[in-house]
């Protein structure tokens, strides 16, 4: 009943398209400026997986076991991510610089992965089994959970953003290279604090799902316990 292993992963996969000899419509604050331009945001989740196949010794031996002391009688491990996926163009300037900007940014908050296991000693069907099931389900609940609020949270920021490059309000370097580099950066510098704030969050819901020890209680609802 120990939650463990929450996995991270940025990716920025940038495409581009091929270059204008102009500059690329109105600046910021021009007629016709838009900071809402193909910005998505969307939180998915992986079915949970129960696994019913390791003895509680095996168990006790995965990484998010139970310590202190503690006997292990169930474990849910979730891997987490946000995939970051990028398309953007550039233009020659006036100035042989190179203007580049976001055509379209898809952030998705994913749990990508969650696995339950139940040790083979209780049966299934049986009052442990179910009871260790019902316990586990709670953690996959909560990280499903923090995953939708992050997007929803991302989604409520990119919309009202100031510095996300787009169209109307484009970075400027002296290459194509330089330009994604400098995209790049921006993007992470919105999505990186949003998303350490998620793993914070995130980790204190597993967290207190086991504190108080939750054996206490679920000790007194069976009595086949190994």
């Amino acid at each position: 009943m120990r939650r463990r292993a929450l996995g991270c992963l940025l990716l920025l996969a940038a495409a581009c398209a091929p270059s204008t000899p102009e500059r690329p419509g109105p600046a910021a604050g021009e007629p016709g400026a838009s900071r809402l331009h193909r910005f998505r945001v969307r939180s998915t989740a992986a079915p949970a997986e129960v696994r019913h196949d390791l003895s509680l010794k095996q168990i006790s031996r995965l990484p998010g076991a139970a310590g202190s002391g503690l006997k292990t009688q169930g474990l849910t491990t979730i891997k987490h991510e946000l995939a970051t996926r990028t398309r953007f163009s550039t233009a020659t300037g006036d100035k042989k610089g190179v203007y580049a900007w976001f055509d379209d940014v898809i952030l998705e908050v994913r749990i990508s992965s969650i696995v339950i296991h139940i040790p083979r000693e209780y049966a299934r069907g049986s009052c442990e089994f179910e009871i260790v099931l019902e316990h586990e389900r709670g953690h996959g609940q909560a990280a499903r959970e923090q995953a939708a609020l992050l997007a929803r949270r991302l989604e409520g920021a990119l919309s009202g953003a100031e510095d996300i490059p787009t169209r109307f309000d484009p970075v400027v370097s002296h290459d194509i290279a330089a330009a994604a580099e400098r995209l790049k950066t921006v993007l992470a510098k919105f999505v990186d604090p949003h998303y350490e704030r998620f793993e914070k969050e995130h980790t204190a819901a597993q967290m207190k799902l086991d504190r108080p020890d939750p054996y206490d209680a679920v000790y007194r609802k069976c009595t086949g316990w190994k």
